[in-house]
């Protein structure tokens, strides 16, 4: 969760001072969608632009992702897509503009950030601490996990029955 406030930090202050890295692809990767699905990405295409996502209309149903940003590397474009389709359509009405771009944001950092039993090493558990200094707000993730918890020496020994 700390992992996942930092990326969302970070990728937000890219995004405001325009130098967030993205990837461009040698070959554009075809997606094929529901037709419902196809609108609304096509009608979100500026706002998924600036979060460095390229997408373009290629006929039918298919569009194409042209661009993604790079710190989404490991993830595969087609399924970064489709969770971003997915959000879209999950709204009862359309989110403005800024609600869409935070959003998107937090989901990025969510798929970008290292996962619940990824191994950690103690460098890079020690850099992660570190970098919660880095950030205004980082008592919880974008979706209001804690990225911390306060237990006293009492819970913990109640919790290990030692009381």
């Amino acid at each position: 969760a700390l992992h996942e406030r930092v990326l969302f930090e970070e990728i937000k202050e890219r995004i405001r001072q325009g130098t967030l890295d993205v990837q461009q692809m040698l070959i554009p990767e075809p997606v094929e969608l529901a037709a419902e699905q196809a609108a609304v990405l096509l009608e979100h295409r500026q706002t998924l632009d600036e979060l460095g996502l390229g997408v373009e209309d290629f006929g039918g149903n298919t569009v194409i992702v042209t661009r993604y940003p790079a710190l989404l590397g490991r993830r595969h474009p087609a399924e970064i897509l489709k969770r971003v389709i997915d959000h879209l359509l999950s709204k009862e009405r359309v989110p403005t503009r800024e609600q869409l771009l935070s959003d998107l944001m937090s989901l990025m950092a969510c798929h970008a950030a290292v996962r619940s039993g990824d191994p950690l090493s103690a460098e890079e558990i020690a850099a992660l601490v570190e970098m919660r200094h880095l950030s205004n707000d980082t008592h919880h993730c974008p979706h209001g996990r804690p990225t911390a918890l306060l237990f006293t020496r009492h819970e913990l020994d109640r919790q290990f029955r030692r009381i």
